[in-house]
């Protein structure tokens, strides 16, 4: 089985045991860059397209999409579009309408890229009562709202690829600008668990997108409005989560503004979780622990890279 990024270049591990999995409260996540950048970087939106490319390259398989109706998956499967890389295209719909939004998003985004897609109907409220505890103990996946993600694979019998660990900063004093603050960008556990629970089923994958070359996080960071970003130049911005689509504006144009949801809120609030999503999350918390996070500035993370 190949590795989950280009050459194995981030991995993990857990109590140093490379590519295992959290089994217990005390376990420690840590990843390690096992091969620095590729010089030179091109503009980060040259590397949307070489990231692509590699991945093309690197695996013989037919892609499946998860199409969830945001920004970020939005941007794989446009450049795999524009590329005319084959894949297929997945939208999972919930009953009740928890995710109605996000499946009316999906769908009108597909079809104004004339992008074939498929529907699969996925009993949410079902899953959480009688299967997502036993597979929280199979996967030590650390979110409970993740453990969709993980029994969608089951749906697909191609290698399965998602937008996850999209570069994100956030200002450490939010939204005081009385005086000039760090921003941080982390690489945590809780965005890889569909990863590392792909990688102990034996299954490739494409989980982490935006993490598959260290060129596209470096050419991100050095993008004129995340340095503005990030060297407190956007009087009242606290993180980098609205920019996204501006930033991917000047790529495709036709990008719609749209809300960022968990996929599960129905009428209620932005970020808004079922209650049987939230109870298991308190359960899974009391055995395995939140996980673990680490937040870097951008010379730290140029260090690394």
């Amino acid at each position: 089985m190949k590795l989950p990024t280009l050459d194995g270049w981030l991995s993990w591990s857990f109590d140093d045991v490379a590519y295992s999995q959290r089994t217990n409260k005390n376990s420690v996540y840590k990843f390690q860059i096992n091969k620095r950048l590729t010089l030179p970087i091109d503009s980060y939106y040259e590397e949307i397209y070489n990231n692509a490319r590699h991945m093309r390259d690197y695996y013989s398989g037919t892609f499946d999409v998860l199409l969830s109706g945001g920004i970020d998956s939005e941007v794989v499967i446009r450049t795999f579009k524009d590329l005319g890389i084959n894949h297929n295209t997945f939208i999972f719909r919930y009953e009740n309408n928890y995710n109605y939004k996000d499946v009316e998003s999906a769908v009108e985004m597909a079809t104004s890229l004339g992008i074939s897609y498929k529907i699969i109907d996925f009993p949410l409220k079902k899953f959480y009562e009688n299967d997502a505890y036993n597979l929280f103990k199979k996967s030590k996946c650390i979110r409970s709202a993740r453990l969709t993600h993980l029994k969608f694979f089951d749906y697909l019998d191609n290698i399965p690829v998602m937008g996850d660990a999209e570069p994100y900063w956030k200002r450490v004093l939010e939204s005081d600008y009385s005086k000039k603050s760090e921003w941080l960008m982390p690489l945590g556990e809780s965005n890889h668990n569909c990863s590392i629970y792909c990688h102990n089923l034996g299954r490739e994958n494409v989980c982490d997108w935006y993490e598959f070359s260290p060129n596209l996080i470096t050419s991100f960071n050095n993008l004129p409005i995340v340095q503005d970003l990030i060297n407190d130049k956007i009087n009242g911005k606290q993180s980098s989560w609205t920019s996204r689509i501006p930033i991917h504006r000047i790529l495709w144009p036709d990008i719609k503004p749209k809300h960022k949801l968990v996929g599960y809120e129905i009428d209620n609030p932005t970020g808004t979780y079922p209650e049987f999503v939230t109870t298991l999350q308190e359960i899974m918390t009391s055995e395995i622990g939140d996980g673990n996070e680490y937040w870097f500035t951008q010379g730290q993370l140029n260090d690394l890279l």
